[in-house]
């Protein structure tokens, strides 16, 4: 038998929903077909000579959505990484993380509206990636508060 804390392997949690939202973000992204805002940059000597060509990406909204996801799993992650009951002193600091990353879900639900009509993104791959998005926001908004509750009297 079980108990709240915890986890089989295979649950839904907000930092494996945040981590698989990455991988997603970054792989859809590499797609050159659907995402093609790679540019050739040269890496020059100062005299002239060409020391490296290198793939770069040129699109400020592909960075943008890749940095959002990025940060998404980064906040998770160190958020559950503070153990309350030996650090009560950082209930704070967990809890703005949760709360960050709430606001960055939405952010990116905004920049997914904008990638659609940029990169002319399916129907299906716009739903698919912001159910994605929703389901991990409301995970985490439901350990934020069930964190303030738990910790109310930190």
């Amino acid at each position: 038998m079980s108990t709240a804390n915890q986890h089989r392997p295979n649950d839904f949690t907000p930092v494996v929903g945040a981590m698989e939202l990455a991988e997603y973000v970054f792989h859809i992204t590499e797609n050159p077909s659907k995402f093609p805002d790679f540019a050739l940059r040269e890496k020059t000597r100062e005299d002239g000579s060409i020391t490296q060509i290198c793939i770069v990406r040129d699109d400020s909204l592909t960075n943008a959505v890749r940095a959002e996801a990025r940060e998404i799993f980064h906040l998770t992650f160190s958020a559950n990484e503070i153990n309350l009951n030996r650090q009560p002193w950082r209930k704070e600091e967990r809890l703005g993380k949760q709360k960050r990353a709430i606001e960055i879900c939405g952010d990116l639900l905004a920049d997914i509206q904008l990638c659609r009509k940029h990169f002319h993104l399916s129907t299906k791959r716009i739903r698919n990636w912001g159910s994605m998005v929703v389901t991990l926001r409301a995970a985490i908004e439901g350990w934020h508060e069930k964190d303030k509750y738990r910790y109310r009297e930190l």
